[in-house]
Parts: structure tokens; sequence; C-alpha cells
């Protein structure tokens, strides 16, 4: 089924106008296809990939030295970052400011296509230094894209779920722009959606206000506090699932504390496709521990229909990564797994 747009509109020319000096457009910032969206007919994806970590500053850095095309120096890119005077920016910046070292090397950015493809990180890449450039201009132009992918799914009569962090921990729940009467008139003529108007919004409050068929979750390594933390991130109005880090030092009573307040937790284990999952996980630290129930988390990336459970996620390869370092991240497949901060069990 084709979409069809009222093409004689332009919404938002500003954003539009700032993603073209990066490469981009507004149907190039959020990717629908992916091999675990494939697998859930049920709804349209749209995910918002960028580049992960310290990544940036290395696709900038005509010396460094990679494992892997995709994980080092990109000519194009450091050339856009000095055409608009951003190797301050790029120096500085860190997407997952709460990762560990083994997250960091076995990053999922690098697996599938980002894995082989120099022109997918040049791509993730060029969002990152556009978004850096001015966040509030990025933000309504992820938004306007976001309104072409609801346009999109209702011509298949399905919802649309938005997971903007695919690839990095960008606080989009803290990153506020205006939207004028304008705004709102140009897009619902040019894609049919309704939008909230206001001067101070961030993209859920904007695009849920009007639209229950939108789903906004994310996957978050962040602690429970903070202006990030998992905390914040509900409270905006997000579906959190909070991220097991087996070489975080208080992995395990971080998992414990994120449970008992509702969070699920997503649990990388070295289970080979295939074999099956664990039917409960137990996470135990000190005198304290929570028992919960598991579900495959390759199945569908559909973690806003989950209660609190443990959602396993089986290893995925990521190219280049240094086996050691990834391994430390992701728990071993066996009964039970202790750590210095407690133990993880899996019952069949």
């Amino acid at each position: 089924m084709s979409l069809t747009l009222n093409r004689r509109v332009s919404p938002m020319a500003d954003a539009v106008a700032h993603l073209s000096k990066f490469n981009l457009s507004i149907d190039s910032i959020l990717t629908t296809d992916s091999a675990k969206a494939r697998k859930d007919a049920r709804r349209v994806f749209a995910m918002h990939y960028a580049t992960p970590a310290r990544g940036l500053a290395t696709a900038c850095d005509s010396g460094a030295v990679a494992t892997t095309k995709p994980r080092g120096y990109l000519a194009s890119v450091a050339a856009l970052a000095d055409r608009h005077g951003m190797r301050a920016a790029v120096a500085s910046h860190n997407g997952c400011k709460f990762s560990t070292a083994g997250c960091r090397a076995g990053c999922l950015a690098y697996s599938g296509h980002g894995g082989l493809s120099v022109d997918v990180q040049s791509c993730r890449a060029r969002r990152t230094l556009a978004r850096l450039a001015d966040p509030v201009l990025y933000a309504r132009a992820v938004l306007l894209a976001s309104c072409r992918e609801l346009a999109r799914a209702r011509s298949f009569a399905l919802p649309l779920a938005c997971r903007f962090n695919g690839t990095d921990e960008t606080p989009w729940h803290r990153l506020r722009f205006s939207v004028s009467t304008a705004d709102a008139v140009a897009i619902r003529a040019r894609y049919g959606v309704d939008v909230e108007i206001g001067e101070s919004l961030n993209i859920r409050e904007a695009l849920a206000a009007f639209n229950p068929d939108v789903d906004f979750y994310e996957y978050l390594k962040a602690p429970l506090t903070g202006p990030d933390g998992l905390r914040a991130w509900r409270a905006a109005g997000w579906d959190v699932t909070a991220s097991f880090a087996a070489d975080r030092v208080t992995a395990c009573p971080d998992a414990v504390a994120a449970a008992r307040e509702g969070f699920r937790v997503a649990v990388p284990v070295a289970i080979p496709k295939g074999q099956p999952i664990p039917s409960r996980v137990v996470i135990s630290c000190g005198g304290d521990s929570v028992s919960l129930q598991a579900v495959d988390g390759d199945t569908s990336d559909a973690r806003f229909q989950d209660k609190t459970c443990a959602v396993i996620l089986r290893a995925k390869r990521s190219r280049g990564a240094d086996p050691v370092a990834a391994s430390r991240f992701i728990l071993p497949n066996r009964s039970r797994v202790d750590l210095a901060c407690g133990s993880v069990e899996f019952c069949p």
C-alpha cells in the first residue's frame, strides 16, 4: 500500500533545511526496517540510530586505529564536521555516558549491516552531527519524521512504536522545542496527523497528545535516579526497560532496585540461537533478591506490552569487537552466575 501525501505543503522548513546541511532528509533519519521489526507484523517500528559512545570522535580522527572500517575513521564525516566548525563538539561528545567497557566493546551498533557498511555508520554520524549542531532544530526534524512514519503506519492500519535511542542514550525526554499553530496546520495538511501546539514540548508530548496509537519506549543503562535516570524518563511518559550490564560493579543491586520499581530488566545472555530461554531469572544482592518471569526479547521489540520481567536477549555478534572485553558485558549460559555484586540464577 502506498502512502499518499500532500507534497505541496512543506512543514517545519527550518528543520528540513538544517538536515540538508548534513546531507540528510526527513525520510533518512528514522529506520523502519530491521531484523527484529520484521518479526512483529502487528505494528510499525520507527527507530533512531546515532553514533554510540565516543564513536564520533573516532570517526573524525584520521589516526584512529580500528579493527573494522565501520569502527574507524570516516573521511566524509570528518570533512562535514570541519565544514561546520564542530571539532570541539565532536571531541567532547559521549553518546552513551552510562555505558560500560564491555558494552562499548560489543556494541550492537556494529552488528548486522552496521558492522559491514561504512555508509550505515556515516549516516548515523551525520545524524549525530546534525543533533549536536542544533538540538532544537533536529528534535523538530525527528518529530516531523515521526509524523511521516505514523501516517505510513496508519496506511497499513497499524500502530507506531518509536524508539529513538537505538544505539545511543540521547535524553530525548529533556530535549524541548516549540510547535507553532502554523507548524501544526502544515503537518496536518501534509501527513493527516495532529500534533500538540506549545512553546516547550518534547517529542512524546507533541505527538502522543492526539495520537494514542503511538508508543514511545527505550532500553536504558541509566541509573534509577537523576535527570536522565529511569524514573525521569518514566515520569516524562516513556516506557523504559533497564539494561543489565554484567561488568558494572553495581549490576545486581541496580537490577533489583529497578525491578522493585516496576521496570523490566533486559539481560544479555550467551544463549545460542535456537536454544530455549529460562522460565525465570532470580537476581540477588546481599540479602535481597527478585524473581522475574523471563520473556524472549528476540521475538519482538514491543517491550511496552510486557509487565515487569527479565527480557532475555541472546548475545549478538558485534563485528570488530574485542571478544574478551565484550564477554564481560554478557552473562554466560549456565544455571548460576556469581558476580562481585551478587548473583544471577536462570531457572529452567
